[in-house]
């Protein structure tokens, strides 16, 4: 009960103002329009997927800017295995994502949301070298690995999609393992 009260919580705060695809409008005001899709996909699967793969992408190039920029060898280190994660990662998400029918868009741009890597940190990454930028970034990809958890559990608790939900067990089996490496960079 208390696993399908917490999905139930992630999918509400998800959907409730961040996963549309537009802005549709009623005589009482905007509503959330969730697209139509194929097979099993619930809301859940599909706020989950719309949320999870821009996450990922900008704390995936995050991630890329250690090479030129952090001043600790673990740091580069850690943000290498990061990225390369991630990348893997991108792909089933997207992967699912299109099995699902959903658009490639960003329906959350320009929104602010825990473990979101913004354009606004991306630009501070670029601009910031040594030990600033490493702690910046490790923090940035901490918050990152520990939200995708948490919105894993939503996923797991609430979704429909078999594929998905384990998709999403297995997302948060490496992100925990990601926030330890970063942990230990410190």
């Amino acid at each position: 009960m208390r696993r399908r009260a917490l999905g139930a919580a992630v999918v509400a705060l998800i959907v409730g103002g961040c996963a549309t695809t537009g802005p549709a409008t009623t005589a009482t005001g905007p509503t959330v329009t969730v697209p139509t899709t194929t097979g099993s996909f619930n809301p859940t699967d599909v706020a989950w997927l719309q949320l999870v793969v821009p996450m990922t992408e900008n704390a995936l190039a995050a991630a890329r800017l250690a090479p030129d920029h952090a001043a600790s060898a673990r740091v580069r280190s850690a943000a290498a295995a990061f990225a390369s994660s991630s990348e893997q990662v991108l792909t089933r998400l997207r992967a699912a994502r299109d099995r699902a029918g959903l658009p490639a868009g960003d329906v959350h741009s320009g929104h602010r949301m825990p473990g979101m890597v913004t354009p606004a940190d991306l630009v501070a990454l670029r601009t910031d070298d040594g030990a600033g930028f490493d702690q910046r970034l490790v923090a940035l990809l901490r918050a990152h690995a520990g939200q995708l958890v948490v919105l894993a559990g939503g996923e797991q608790a609430s979704g429909s999609d078999a594929q998905t939900r384990a998709l999403s067990r297995d997302i948060a089996t490496e992100a925990t393992r990601e926030s330890e490496a970063l942990a230990k960079t410190a």
